[in-house]
C-alpha cells in the first residue's frame, strides 16, 4: 500500500510523511478567512473612519507625562495618554455621561477611591484604566465589579499620579479629581457631567 521512491539508494516512504504533514496543519486550526473589506462609498474611495479616537497607535513613546488638570474643556480623544486606552473605547466615553479613572493595582488611594465611589453604584458609566507599571507582588484585588476594566500598553514609564478621575460628557473631559480624601472635589467632579 506504500509508495517508496528511491533516490541516491535512499527510501523515503511518502503516504506516512504526507499524512503527517496534512494533519500537522490541518488538525486544531481555524480555516482562514477573508480580510475584511474596507468600506466605500460606492467606488472605490474609502470611506473615513468616523471614530474620533480613531486607530489604536502602533508606537508608543518611552514615557508619558500630562498635566491632568489641563484635560478638562478637551476632548478625552485628543490626549496622547487616553488614545493609548486599549480598544474598542466604550461607548461613555463618546458620547452621553461617563466617568474615566486612570489606577495602578498597588496603589491604595486607587482602590480607596473605586470603593467609596464605584462599588455599590456608579453615577454613570464607568471605566478603570490599569497603569501596567506595578509591582505584582503588590497588586490588590479590584474592588469593584460594576466597572468596567481597561489598561494601558506595557513598556512605557508613566509618570503620573494615580488616581486621576474624569467625567466625561460627549467626548470632553468635564471634571477632574485625584484624592480620595477630598470629598468635595471627587463630588464635584462627579457632578461636573450631569445634565
Amino acid at each position: 500500500m506504500f509508495t517508496t521512491i528511491t533516490a541516491n539508494a535512499t527510501s523515503i516512504r511518502v503516504l506516512p510523511l504526507l499524512a503527517a504533514v496534512f494533519f500537522t496543519f490541518t488538525l486544531g486550526c481555524e480555516p482562514a478567512s477573508d480580510p475584511p473589506s474596507t468600506p466605500t462609498t460606492g467606488g472605490s474611495t474609502p470611506v473615513a473612519d468616523t471614530d474620533p479616537w480613531g486607530a489604536m497607535p502602533t508606537e508608543v513613546e518611552p514615557f508619558y507625562f500630562t498635566d491632568f488638570d489641563a484635560w478638562v474643556g478637551q476632548p478625552l480623544s485628543s490626549q496622547a495618554l487616553a488614545r493609548l486606552i486599549n480598544r474598542p473605547i466604550p461607548e461613555a466615553l463618546e458620547t452621553g455621561r461617563g466617568f474615566v479613572m486612570f489606577y495602578r493595582t498597588d496603589c491604595e488611594h486607587c482602590h480607596h477611591m473605586l470603593e467609596q465611589w464605584f462599588t455599590t453604584s456608579v453615577p454613570a458609566p464607568t471605566v478603570a484604566v490599569q497603569v501596567p507599571d506595578t509591582d505584582p507582588a503588590n497588586a490588590m484585588p479590584f474592588p469593584s465589579t460594576i466597572v468596567e476594566k481597561r489598561a494601558l500598553p506595557v513598556g512605557p514609564d508613566y509618570v503620573i499620579q494615580t488616581p486621576a478621575l474624569f467625567a466625561v460628557r460627549d467626548g470632553v473631559v468635564t471634571g477632574f479629581a485625584n484624592d480620595p480624601d477630598d470629598v468635595a472635589a471627587v463630588e464635584a467632579c462627579l457632578a461636573s457631567n450631569a445634565d
